[in-house]
């Protein structure tokens, strides 16, 4: 039951026990104020009161408040200037009133409209109490009133006064909800039976009652909570929870679905968030049942399925489920601290309610981890992406060339005749021709020239090759694989490399490669500037996809070099032997020349690119794959998506 938005209980509760100070009322404010001045008088020298002092000793009995409250500004109380304290603090508190904590009121009221029993437990006097509710205007409020001078019970962190409430109110301990803002009370409450609340606006933080073993869910206030995915652009967001990197996990899939996001949350019931934000993702167009991405950042990456769950009653709601490659120890991995999380337990939550409350089946296989909050990231763009794709066809995700005016009788690049467009841009690079259509660049070392020009020519695919090295260089065959990357892309390849001093194969595929990365990366700026486009992409179509093709590439473009192969059922060192490095391919292509080329390929786009692999495949057929599928992903990558024009892939927006 969720009580005015702001309170989840258990269905079955029948009452509902408040603490006052901290939990009701903002005594602690009020308390932080008057000891300071209560206090300046008989302390000899000059202090500062903290609010963090006051707060440490606010959950004790006024005469050891002030012990506690004196000796840590430097003072050591008798017990003559305690009682003096005490009742000037009393005197006070029932002439002065506190305010009522926000949320409290509405709380209330749905509380007793759902017919529930409400009663204040507090450590206080109940005469006390009684002048401090009614000055509030809180007087009448509740059915029960237990202070601490009840004969025969004793005071919290004793269970008695939890006990007495419940006794009183005729209801059995496990069907009260205790909300309470120290540890003190909490221990109090949970050892009484009931389901205890924690929330902090009293005597303790948030992270030490969330940490507690005598709270069930904790709360940071009892503002009205708020989850919303809107389309007022993805630069519209605002998100504020408990925790800051869970908000950054709900701003991946705000951004990978093109939403913009409004969040507020104040408890640790990280389902339940989950269950809210699914709710919105329910609402988003839909126009397949299941679709498939890649999701990755830096050396972080999975591969995720998401499925509509059948309409049938028997089928469920949704679910979520987590497995790994070989290359991840998935218990450690769910275990170790991420940012401000103790472990992963809090996302696996979310994702839960996120598939219960979207309605879907949601399949994550974790495939690479070195830092866990890459990882995390790469599992929730990963959702993102596929869930975005669910409102889109197969087709629409491939993306179709962008065809103008420039695109159209291009004529082949010769390393004699510069365009009239060139133009320096850094040391020994020139741009020859830059639009949303091509990107064409030369870059000159002290080992060789080289340039090469990418064009969207109206769907038309292939390469025009020409190399001029020592004879003992076989290079040609890296031509047939950048047929297969031109045919994934859907881009016209011009590739010129001349060797004016040294001759090695390895110089001519990572050379090759860093120019045609940039040559990519220019038409994409150009792209994001005019058009808007997805900034990230992989070879992953759809469902069927992962079934039938054991290599899947992801590149993603933000403003750094990453890449990695991740062989999900292999060992990485069998892999490196049976694949990477010593095989030679048709045309004498060595496979650690074609590492070589991905290497400067990912240089030139300032982008990271990960390579998975489903199962051992051979060099001579799995190159050509790798090829075909970093093409494909660069499709994605480059397909127009109006919704980040002028922004980049990653949330941050930026290329850094």
């Amino acid at each position: 039951m969720l009580l005015a938005n702001r309170l989840e209980i258990p269905d079955g509760t029948a009452a509902l026990l408040f603490d006052m100070d901290g939990v009701v009322l903002d005594t602690l404010s009020l308390d932080l104020e008057l000891a300071a001045k209560l206090l300046r008088p008989i302390v000899s020298h000059d202090f500062v009161l903290s609010h963090e002092v006051i707060r440490a000793n606010f959950p004790y009995e006024i005469p050891e408040f002030w012990r506690r409250t004196a000796l840590a500004v430097g003072h050591q109380v008798t017990e003559e200037e305690v009682l003096r304290l005490t009742h000037e603090l009393e005197s006070s508190r029932e002439s002065q009133p506190a305010p009522i904590h926000e949320g409290i009121v509405e709380i209330l009221k749905e509380a007793r409209a759902a017919g529930l029993r409400i009663g204040l437990v507090s450590n206080n006097p109940r005469q006390q109490i009684e002048a401090m509710i009614e000055m509030c205007g809180l007087g009448g409020t509740f059915d029960l009133l237990v202070g601490n001078d009840v004969e025969g019970l004793k005071k919290k962190p004793a269970p008695d006064p939890y006990l007495e409430a419940a006794r009183q109110f005729g209801v059995d301990p496990g069907q009260c909800v205790a909300v309470e803002d120290s540890i003190l009370g909490a221990q109090s409450a949970s050892e009484a039976g009931c389901y205890t609340v924690g929330v902090a606006t009293g005597a303790a933080d948030f992270r030490t009652l969330s940490d507690s073993e005598n709270v069930a869910v904790c709360y940071t206030s009892f503002s009205e909570t708020r989850v919303t995915l809107g389309d007022e652009g993805i630069t519209k967001k605002s998100l504020s929870t408990p925790n800051e990197f869970v908000s950054h996990m709900i701003e991946h899939i705000a951004w990978r679905t093109g939403c913009s996001v409004d969040v507020l949350y104040t408890s640790d019931d990280w389902n339940a968030l989950g269950l809210m934000l699914g709710g919105e993702v329910r609402c988003l167009p839909r126009t397949r049942s299941a679709a498939s991405a890649l999701g990755m950042i830096d050396d972080g990456s999975c591969e995720v399925t998401v499925r509509s769950v059948a309409t049938e009653p028997s089928a469920g709601r949704g679910r979520f489920s987590i497995s790994s490659s070989q290359q991840v120890d998935l218990e450690w991995f769910l275990s170790v601290r991420c940012e401000q999380m103790s472990d992963g337990r809090p996302l696996l939550a979310m994702l839960d309610g996120l598939a219960l409350g979207a309605e879907l089946d949601i399949e994550v296989k974790v495939a690479s981890f070195e830092d866990p909050h890459h990882t995390w990231e790469a599992v929730f763009r990963g959702v993102g992406i596929a869930i975005d794709k669910l409102g889109r066809t197969v087709e629409d995700s491939i993306g179709k060339p962008v065809e103008a005016p420039e695109a159209q009788g291009e004529q082949p690049l010769s390393l004699e005749s510069p365009s009239p467009e060139t133009r320096t841009v850094e040391k020994g690079w020139q741009m020859l021709q830059s639009s949303v259509t091509q990107g064409a660049l030369q870059r000159d070392t002290a080992e060789s020239i080289v340039r090469v020009r990418a064009s969207m020519a109206g769907g038309s695919t292939g390469v025009d090759w020409e190399t001029e090295v020592d004879d003992s260089i076989r290079v040609d065959g890296l031509r047939e694989l950048l047929a297969e990357f031109a045919l994934g892309a859907g881009l016209r390849l011009d590739v010129l490399f001349r060797a004016t001093r040294l001759n090695s194969s390895h110089v001519v595929a990572e050379d090759i490669g860093m120019v045609l990365g940039r040559a990519v990366r220019q038409i994409a700026l150009e792209r994001m500037e005019n058009i808007g486009i997805n900034g990230a992409g992989s070879s992953i179509r759809d469902a069927e996809y992962l079934q039938s093709r054991p290599i899947r590439v992801g590149v993603s473009m933000e403003g750094r070099k990453f890449w990695k192969y991740v062989p999900l059922v292999q060992d990485y060192q069998d892999f490196r032997k049976s694949f990477l490095i010593g095989s030679t391919l048709p045309g004498g292509v060595f496979s650690e020349d074609l590492d070589d080329f991905v290497d400067g390929f990912a240089g030139g786009m300032h982008s990271s690119v990960i390579v998975h692999f489903s199962e051992p495949v051979t060099a001579e057929d799995g190159w050509p794959l790798v090829f075909r599928g970093l093409g494909e992903a660069v499709r994605e990558l480059l397909m127009v998506n109006e919704s980040r024009r002028r922004l980049i892939a990653g949330v941050k927006a930026t290329l850094a």
